[in-house]
């Protein structure tokens, strides 16, 4: 079915009624609660006359139009609070509130979900439902918030990562990476020893990657910190904080104190990752199709390096 259809130029008697009683006298109130959640005014916009064409006839589109929307725009709310902001907290409504630049909230015909869905497009968040299934499984159209945001069009200067791999960075990196430095520096008592993963750059080359993993930006910050504990698991076993041989060995290799991530198009070793030194640097490097693969190996080499 075709989701272009003309609206109607009027809605039967009955029809308008339940537009008017079961969407417009209650649509005040979920807007009310949009502004509790966000902390801003939202606003929904819906043309009854444009949706009214998809419902067949004695469908519950049909016979109540009104309570059909409202359903679809309840349900929103619903997955908005108790699923989107419950995770994503202040961040996640940052993010909907910055992509969303209108604060409106629409209701249009898509083939692009089975049955509904959501996404953004011109400043607008869109509520889509598939023009053969309007009221079926209503409950879906707010489930995938943060992924809708993730592909939304981002503002001129913000950050080339998705939503979804900054709050990756955010949640599983940022937030738990200072204790794993710190111990790095005291087993290499070295206070000035830096992580630098070069989260842009990552992401870069793993958007535009062949044979990439489609979690990759979900998993960004899990893997990246997952990397450095392989290098710090190393350094434990291999004893680095009793041994002050090996730890001048690593600071003449490493004189600027820094370990980095990087993806490269191959390795040298030809396996799944590898260390390296490069420009007073070391280095964990692995390719975009392998990236995540066998990290606990990725620094096994890094004695007979130094």
């Amino acid at each position: 079915m075709s989701a272009d259809k003309a609206p109607v130029e009027k809605l039967p008697l009955t029809a308008r009624k339940n537009v008017r009683d079961g969407w417009e006298a209650k649509k005040g109130a979920l807007e009310e609660q949009m502004l509790t959640l966000l902390g801003v005014p939202w606003k929904f916009e819906v043309n009854a006359l444009a949706i009214y064409p998809y419902a067949e006839a004695d469908s519950y589109g049909h016979n109540s139009p009104g309570d059909c929307i409202f359903a679809y725009f309840d349900a929103f709310v619903w997955s908005l609070k108790n699923s989107f902001i419950e995770y994503h907290g202040d961040a996640g409504k940052e993010e909907l509130n910055t992509v969303c630049p209108t604060h409106t909230v629409t209701f249009l015909a898509s083939p692009k979900f089975s049955y509904c869905g959501c996404d953004v497009e011109d400043g607008q968040f869109r509520l889509l439902f598939h023009p053969e299934k309007l009221g079926t499984n209503i409950s879906h159209v707010g489930e995938k918030i943060a992924e809708a945001l993730s592909t939304a069009p981002q503002p001129e200067g913000a950050s080339t990562l998705s939503y979804a791999a900054r709050h990756s960075i955010k949640t599983e990196y940022t937030t738990k990476i200072i204790p794993m430095l710190e111990k790095a520096r005291t087993l290499l008592q070295n206070p000035k020893l830096e992580f630098q993963p070069g989260f842009e750059a990552l992401g870069e080359k793993l958007k535009n990657g062949k044979d990439v993993r489609d979690d990759w930006e979900t998993n960004l910050g899990d893997f990246a910190r997952k990397y450095y504990e392989s290098f710090i698991d190393v350094l434990e076993r291999e004893k680095f904080g009793e041994d002050e041989m090996l730890r001048e060995g690593l600071e003449e290799g490493v004189p600027k104190g820094v370990v980095q991530l990087k993806l490269v198009d191959t390795l040298k070793n030809g396996g799944y990752n590898e260390t390296v030194l490069d420009d007073g640097a070391l280095i964990i490097q692995t390719t975009p199709d392998r990236w995540g693969t066998n990290i606990h190996y990725s620094c096994e080499k890094l004695v007979d390096l130094l």
